[in-house]
């Protein structure tokens, strides 16, 4: 429905919005001071997608080769029913690539990693998106799980990161941020994962969403 790519030298990066209707219309389209929008709407949502690269170089003072990043605000806005799912893939990667989970610190993420390359792909975990909506932040309190203490909209696999995204009522709302990073290999250094170890809203003021 919705697709967007980056090539790296570990494959090609897919980050896709899939709904069981087939109905999507571009509203507009623009420019932050670190990045670029479109807005659309579907069936039953309205939708800004944002790509932007990360901000470097990080507290550390460390940077990376290359990034490319992208959040979707999603927006329920008319009373029909339509299911949205998010999946970012890496495919056409070198067969001596390594696959490995590193999640932690709020981030549920993946590494792909060669003798000369290394990529992180990362979103936030269940943890912090349920904090989110217990201050209903871009997501709804109704969905608060105060039971568990954890969102389970999102599924780690080993090439994938796949978010099933809620049913939402009327003037709900949802933000889901999906960053990538790769860099020169160096066991020395963890800067791609942190790369992708960003929150909501410090990506906010780095983009320069008001």
């Amino acid at each position: 429905m919705k697709n967007k790519t980056f090539n790296t030298p570990l494959g090609i990066i897919s980050c896709d919005l899939n709904s069981n209707r087939n109905y999507i219309e571009l509203l507009d389209s623009g420019t932050y001071e670190n990045g670029t929008f479109e807005r659309f709407k579907t069936s039953a949502y309205d939708i800004e997608l944002i790509e932007f690269k990360v901000k470097q170089p990080f507290h550390n003072g460390e940077t990376i080769k290359d990034s490319k990043c992208w959040i979707w605000k999603i927006e329920k806005v008319r009373e029909k029913s339509e299911n949205l799912e998010l999946k970012v893939t890496i495919t056409d990667f070198p067969e001596n690539s390594e696959f490995d989970f590193a999640s932690g610190e709020n981030l549920d993420a993946f590494v792909i990693e060669n003798a000369e390359w290394k990529l992180h792909i990362g979103t936030e975990d269940g943890f912090i998106l349920n904090r989110r909506a217990e201050n209903d932040d871009w997501f709804p309190k109704r969905l608060t799980n105060k039971k568990k203490d954890w969102q389970e909209i999102t599924e780690l696999k080993e090439s994938s990161i796949q978010t099933k995204v809620p049913e939402l009522k009327i003037g709900e709302k949802i933000h889901l941020q999906y960053l990538t990073a790769f860099d020169k290999q160096n066991t020395e250094t963890i800067n791609t994962w942190v790369a992708v170890d960003e929150n909501k809203s410090e990506l906010e003021k780095w983009i320069g969403i008001e």
